[in-house]
């Protein structure tokens, strides 16, 4: 056996001006749509590979969403998909800006101008377990809030151990 030359595990914050990166398809700058001027990655080089971590990233999990191409319609699975980007705390919850999202303002964040086609969705997304709806007084007021289903995608390494109570995974 030759000499194995074991390398330090070395950590770094790589920041990205957003700045300068363009949505080709409105021209609006990258930071218009995140709302901050900055988005920093940690990189930790462990030998031959690099591991990269943010809060802005997305897991999904591949064959869920295999699974939900067959029950969803594009336009569907692309609102799961943009709830997935504003996902906040250990419970999964959709986040808008500092609070969850109310059905006023997910109704805005995915297109919908008819109210009748944005609850249809959501009682579909419920049915399917895609989404958990949780009623009550929320900061002062009866509120909605939405919870979306860990076993389709997370923005946290960590969930609360409640959050596995509600949902299931899908079945492959």
């Amino acid at each position: 056996m030759g000499n194995s030359i074991k390398r330090p595990r070395v950590t770094k914050n790589v920041d990205f001006d957003l700045e300068s990166y363009v949505n080709t398809e409105t021209g609006e700058l990258l930071t218009s749509a995140l709302s901050k001027d900055k988005m920093t990655v940690k990189i930790t080089e462990e030998g031959s590979y690099v591991v990269m971590s943010t809060d802005d990233y997305i897991v999904l999990d591949s064959a869920t969403v295999k699974f939900l191409v067959t029950e969803l319609s594009r336009v569907e699975l692309a609102s799961v998909i943009t709830m997935a980007t504003d996902l906040k705390t250990p419970l999964n919850l959709v986040y808008n800006g500092p609070q969850p999202h109310s059905n006023e303002s997910l109704q805005v964040l995915l297109g919908y101008s008819s109210r009748d086609k944005f609850f249809k969705l959501l009682k579909k997304l419920m049915e399917l377990g895609v989404l958990y709806q949780i009623k009550g007084r929320i900061s002062g007021e009866v509120r909605v809030v939405y919870m979306l289903n860990p076993y389709i995608a997370r923005k946290r390494r960590t969930i609360d151990n409640s959050v596995f109570k509600v949902f299931q995974p899908f079945i492959k």
